[in-house]
């Protein structure tokens, strides 16, 4: 056992899987199966002290993340230590992005902590100015300043480091952001109450500077949290994806990194497995669940020589071995990294906007500053300064940077709670125009999982016994034919020598005689001498004993528990809906018309489907494409607003602009409800930021607006517009699946 799990000691499997840390150290995240309470979670960090540091079980994603030290303490040695104590831990996918922005998370914690408790200080020795406590002894006085000073540089140069620093950024890189006027406003307000405490003479600011730190950081930081959430499950959802295959390597097979697959490497799939890459076939026929790739819902078999595509599952009795023809770039991980580090990156064109109104407001209120000192320094120099700190404070636009990427924040954060994962946030923006939605079926409309619908008996066999023996020929494989004929029988005989058939189908021996289960059309079965055939909605296996048909086997794909309720409540939106399957025309009109969906098209390509979408764009649609396979990534590319399921190729996933991590199509009801939510909150925003700024900054300019006043105003309204923006989206929904129609839900 231990190991499969030495490759991850090798330095280039550490990095994907770990992040440095100070101190020679690393972090991981691991997934561990069978966390499922309180005592679980005491028995993971009991089996990890005192041999990883900073142990953190997260009980809701089944998730611990501790810190190790590779020479001293493998990471294969501490996996195995979790295994052998019976959990079944999984390594997760690293995204240093990720893992970055959560430790200057938990340092801007320890910054608001030391600014809370300084400024809190600060103002109590301070209260006998606020209060005119009367006369107080110069030695007093000057201890009281003193103390301030050596309490607020704390505050100032080491809670207030990322202000300052970023806007000696901004004036570096000759930009004007909004740190700007908040680093001028805390370096007047120290430099100046320095100066007036050596000199023994003038009024200090040391309150207002800490202040001024201490309120801007909680506002962040709260703000940064509602980002943060989504970040957390793009970094679940990325790090879920494999990370190793086996690799035939001088007849040996030796487990590898996915990015160390190369051209013409020899790769071995077991049964039940992904392919890891495109590749030819080699030596063995080959039965591949494709839904993903094609939208056929049926196994299909390959051939030796065939080209096998990645993301095809190997639903045979055996392991078959590819060539590999693709590098690790076309690998499913490689693909979800790349959208998760795009997701990362983007920004809607309305917060671009925001932004640069936001840089040319900051040159405003420099000026207006400046403006306003020089009107105040000549009648009373004591007030210019405290109108100079209150102007600069006040009208920072924070709450105007903050007014759009706040809303998409707390919206991605909310979908992403409800299972949609947002991954190009301008999409959202396109959802209340919607009026076109192009749905796939196989493994949209439909689970990727057939159920046994029909037994129809030929021949001395009951159904019963007919179904155990099937069973029993299928109960090896993988794909899903074999998995619905295993769940629908009562038992299941021993089978021996069982082995797929040239001619379609597998063979095996149960009790003694041969039997041979596959296509009816190989037995010359029709719908002329069996009527049941015609039911071409249902996809139809035939077992046979030395070529006598002995009973048929009806399979159908069963419709998604929500997708009825989906439908209707799309429709009632005033919605048109498409169904495009490449499907055959039974199979789909049926699920149309169960569906009520009036436009259903069969046996479309992935040309087809793009001409359709195209043309509705054209006519002035807004459109929405929902697809899992490949075939429909130009699909969800050129939709304008393209969803995907979990469960499909990573390209899809990569060329969607929503993911349905929930694997359920309430999700798109919850969209349209957060999509809603979120355009108003936006409008909100923005008036909210306007509005604070014409009833302020007057107060500011004329003197009546203290400099720690105007610092907890600038926060409030940041605080305002970040709790408005959580407001997005309605309160956890129950599954519309339990108002479905039972006869639907078949």
């Amino acid at each position: 056992m231990a190991g499969r799990w030495q490759l991850y000691d090798t330095p280039e499997m550490l990095a994907a899987v770990s992040t440095a840390v100070a101190g020679g150290q690393r972090e991981v995240l691991l997934a561990v199966d069978g966390v499922h309470c309180g005592a679980c979670v005491r028995g993971v960090e009991r089996r990890l002290a005192g041999r990883a540091s900073k142990v953190r079980v997260d009980l809701a994603s089944r998730t611990v993340e501790f810190g190790f030290d590779p020479v001293a303490q493998p990471l294969s040695g501490l996996i195995e230590i979790l295994e052998q104590a019976g959990y079944r831990p999984q390594v997760l996918a690293q995204d240093q992005a990720l893992l970055a922005a959560q430790q200057e998370r938990r340092a801007a914690l320890a910054r608001i902590g030391i600014a809370v408790i300084c400024a809190m200080q600060v103002m109590m020795l301070a209260w006998p100015e606020y209060f005119d406590a009367g006369e107080i002894e110069p030695g007093v006085v000057a201890l009281l300043h003193w103390s301030q000073w050596l309490l607020a540089t704390p505050a100032v140069f080491y809670s207030g480091w990322p202000i300052l620093a970023a806007g000696w950024r901004s004036l570096r890189d000759g930009s004007l952001g909004m740190d700007v006027p908040i680093a001028a406003s805390i370096l007047i307000a120290y430099g100046a109450s320095a100066w007036h405490t050596l000199s023994g003479s003038g009024a200090l600011y040391f309150d207002a500077a800490t202040m001024f730190v201490m309120l801007l950081g909680a506002g962040r930081y709260l703000e940064g949290r509602s980002r943060a959430q989504a970040g957390e499950r793009l970094r679940l959802l990325a790090g879920r994806r494999a990370l190793t295959a086996v690799r035939i390597e001088q007849e040996e097979p030796r487990t590898v990194s996915i990015s160390a697959l190369r051209l013409g490497d020899r790769v071995r799939v077991a049964p039940g497995e992904a392919l890891p890459a495109d590749g030819e076939l080699l030596d063995a026929v080959a039965d591949l669940d494709e839904s993903l790739l094609s939208g056929e819902s049926r196994p299909l078999r390959r051939q030796p020589g065939a080209t096998v595509l990645a993301g095809s599952i190997n639903v045979g009795i055996q392991a078959l071995d590819l060539r590999v023809r693709s590098e690790a770039s076309a690998s499913r991980l490689a693909a979800i990294t790349r959208l998760l580090q795009e997701a990362q990156r983007y920004k809607p064109p309305a917060q671009l906007l925001a932004d640069r109104i936001a840089r040319h407001f900051v040159l405003a209120v420099l000026l207006l500053a400046g403006l306003a000192l020089a009107w105040w320094w000549p009648r009373d120099p004591g007030q210019a300064l405290e109108v100079l700190l209150a102007v600069l404070v006040v009208s920072c636009p924070c709450a105007l940077s903050l007014a759009i990427p706040a809303v998409y924040a707390a919206a991605a954060s909310r979908l992403a709670a409800g299972g949609v994962l947002l991954v190009r946030p301008a999409a959202l923006a396109r959802v209340p125009e919607l009026s076109q939605v192009l749905f796939d079926k196989t493994g949209t409309l439909t689970l990727p999982d057939l159920q046994l619908g029909q037994v129809q008996p030929l021949g001395a066999l009951s159904g019963e016994d007919a179904l155990a023996i099937a069973a029993a020929l299928e109960q090896n494989l993988q794909h899903p034919i074999a998995r619905a004929l295993v769940r629908a029988a009562g038992r299941i005989d021993p089978a021996t020598e069982v082995e797929l058939a040239a001619e379609g189908g597998v063979r095996g021996q149960v009790a003694g005689r041969r039997y041979w289960l596959g296509p009816p059309e190989h037995l010359g079965l029709d719908r002329a001498r069996q009527p049941a055939l015609a039911d071409e909605a249902s996809t139809w296996v035939a077992l046979a004993v030395e070529g006598e048909p002995l009973a048929l086997f009806g399979l159908s794909a069963r419709l998604r528990p929500e997708a009825a309720a989906t439908v209707a409540a799309l429709q009632r939106d005033g919605l048109g809906l498409r169904l495009l399957s490449g499907d055959s025309e039974a199979t789909v009109s049926h699920l149309a018309r169960k569906l009520h969906i009036n436009q259903a098209f069969w046996r479309q390509t992935p040309e087809q489907k793009l001409a359709q979408q195209r043309q509705l764009q054209a006519d002035g649609f807004v459109v929405m494409a929902v697809g899992d396979g490949i075939n429909d990534a130009p699909l969800l590319a050129a939709a304008d607003i393209g969803v995907a399921m979990p469960g499909g190729a990573a390209l899809a996933q990569a060329r969607a602009d929503l993911i349905l991590v929930g694997d359920s199509l309430d999700g798109l009801l919850l969209l349209r409800a957060v999509a809603v939510k979120a355009a108003l909150r936006v409008r909100q925003n923005l008036a909210w930021a306007l509005l604070y700024n014409l009833v302020m900054l007057p107060l500011a300019l004329s003197g009546q607006l203290t400099p720690w006043l105007a610092a907890l105003g600038m926060s409030l309204s940041s605080l305002l517009v970040v709790s408005n923006a959580l407001r997005v989206g309605p309160g956890r929904q129950p599954s519309i699946a339990a108002q479905q129609p039972a006869a639907l839900a078949t």
